[in-house]
């Protein structure tokens, strides 16, 4: 069977049509996983699970037990339900993931087998899958079912959080909504960790503003990194200086920092580039392959690079570059990295 989404899954087993075997894979680990459970939970009762459901974390699992597990009968039940946690083929020699591929191979009528292989680990680039990860989903797929959980779009993570916060008791508004699952760049872990949070503040106002998620949720620092290059680029010292500083009482390393400023640098240069040819945000994000989680990183920079020259970007990537090349190759502790990186901001700021 082809790769299908999540909903199309959902929709096939609620129709009675149950596959033997069921990979879900992605970097969207907060969605697979409950996703996952659900399934398996829907498969196989409450009062079956005892002696019907048997799980494995794939960092330690026994395969003889795994293919016992697959192999027997259901006991006063419709099937037998076997889930393998946390798999990346990556992390099996060619023995193990050989015997792997033996066992799903050869799944009886009467088991489901749910295999969930979350994480960014498990890509070589944005896109795609390594190789080893690629050949083992490309395999399940000609048995059974493949499902990608990738970050949704911001759009789509924002009708989740209110419908999330809403069934709490508690209203947040749409554009609220985004702002939240930008700052949270629509990992689904990230956005439940924050909807538990505000969503206790707010037991009582039963309301939460923009504000509210300004003071209390925690940004991905990955979110920090358009903000910093934009104001380094508009030469806003204090904006930067003062994010720096929080960054640092954070105890994020440096070379972190200077690494989300370069990928938002990187954003803006793209931007720059197709705005000067006449193309679209949306053509943008096409060509350099951009995932649903920062189509937003691509429509901002659209907005924000006009009135800055395209030579004034490439002296600040320039200047990135020898920063990074420095803090690598030259021993530094911590304060001397901050040292140089507040250096490189300092004379980004100074460039015209």
């Amino acid at each position: 069977m082809a790769l299908i989404t999540s909903d199309e899954c959902a929709s096939r087993v609620r129709a009675g049509n149950v596959d033997r075997l069921y990979l879900f894979y992605g970097k969207d680990s907060g969605a697979l996983e409950p996703f996952a459970k659900k399934l398996a939970h829907k498969l196989c009762p409450k009062d079956a699970r005892m002696m019907n459901l048997h799980s494995f974390d794939a960092k330690a699992m026994d395969m003889e037990q795994l293919s016992d597990a697959v192999s027997v009968l259901p006991m006063f039940a419709e099937r037998v339900v076997v889930t393998v946690s946390g798999l990346n083929m990556e992390e099996l020699d060619k023995t193990r993931g050989d015997l792997l591929r033996r066992i799903i191979g050869d799944i009886p009528e009467t088991t489901v087998v749910i295999i969930s292989a979350p994480g960014e680990e498990l890509y070589k680039n944005r896109k795609s899958l390594s190789d080893k990860n690629k050949r083992f989903a490309d395999y399940c797929a000609k048995l059974g079912t493949v499902c990608e959980f990738s970050f949704k779009s911001v759009a789509q993570s924002g009708r989740y959080i209110v419908g999330a916060m809403n069934a709490r008791g508690v209203k947040v508004s749409r554009s609220d909504a985004e702002y939240l699952a930008k700052l949270c760049l629509c990992d689904t872990s990230h956005i439940n960790m924050e909807i538990e949070k505000l969503s206790a503040y707010a037991m009582d106002l039963k309301e939460v503003a923009r504000a509210d998620i300004d003071a209390l949720c925690i940004k991905k620092i990955e979110s920090d990194g358009f903000g910093l290059a934009l104001n380094i680029l508009n030469s806003n010292a204090r904006f930067v200086f003062e994010r720096i500083g929080e960054l640092k009482a954070q105890n994020y390393e440096p070379l972190q920092i200077l690494a989300i400023i370069n990928m938002s640098l990187a954003d803006i240069y793209r931007a720059k580039l197709a705005k000067s040819a006449g193309l679209p945000a949306d053509s943008c994000a096409e060509i350099f392959a951009y995932p649903k989680n920062r189509l937003f990183a691509v429509k901002n920079a659209y907005s924000d690079c006009a009135n800055i020259s395209i030579g004034r970007i490439r002296r600040t990537a320039v200047l990135l570059s020898d920063t990074e090349l420095k803090m690598k190759t030259v021993s530094m502790n911590t304060e001397t990295a901050y040292l140089a990186l507040e250096q490189f901001a300092a004379t980004a700021m100074t460039e015209r």
